[in-house]
């Protein structure tokens, strides 16, 4: 429903209450007046009805809205894994997460972004682990079984072929 026409649903309303108001004010009789009230009653029963409808619909539009902006900024910004970045170890250690620089770690050939995780502040995790490395095995011994904390990072690449 148009803005415009929400406003003069609203204003229908108010004349309609308003009215009733003046006849139960005006009323001389009991049950003019209880019937004015009803009317009253039945008229704001009503308006409150054509809100929840008007509120409902206004989240859902805005909820898709925001689940179709999601997804296109989620298309231009995920690459297929076969165009992602390859990083080398040299190139990895300079993303560690220190003067500002984002903090990435590499698991099992693929290199995830830290950086927003309050466990690897300032590029450094528990235990001295710092980004900028592959820690595929103190993952493992560590994390076992955990392979879901992956699944929440972001991937921005995957490890190069180690050299011969």
């Amino acid at each position: 429903m148009e803005t415009h026409e929400i406003k003069n649903k609203l204003n229908e309303y108010q004349r309609e209450i308003v009215q009733y108001s003046q006849m139960q004010t005006f009323s001389r009789n009991l049950y003019e007046k209880n019937y004015y009230q009803s009317l009253i009653q039945n008229s704001t029963d009503n308006l409150a009805a054509e809100l929840e409808e008007i509120f409902v619909t206004a989240a859902y539009v805005q909820e898709n809205r925001t689940e179709n902006i999601r997804e296109v900024q989620s298309e231009e910004t995920e690459e297929p894994e076969n165009q992602q970045r390859v990083f080398t170890l040299s190139e990895l250690a300079a993303f560690d997460g220190s003067q500002g620089k984002p903090a990435y770690v590499a698991v099992n050939g693929r290199v995830y972004d830290v950086s927003g995780k309050a466990a690897w502040a300032g590029g450094t995790h528990f235990a001295g682990l710092r980004a900028g490395n592959d820690l595929s095995g103190q993952f493992a011994s560590c994390h076992r079984g955990m392979e879901g904390i992956l699944e929440q990072l972001p991937v921005v690449g995957v490890m190069a072929a180690p050299e011969e």
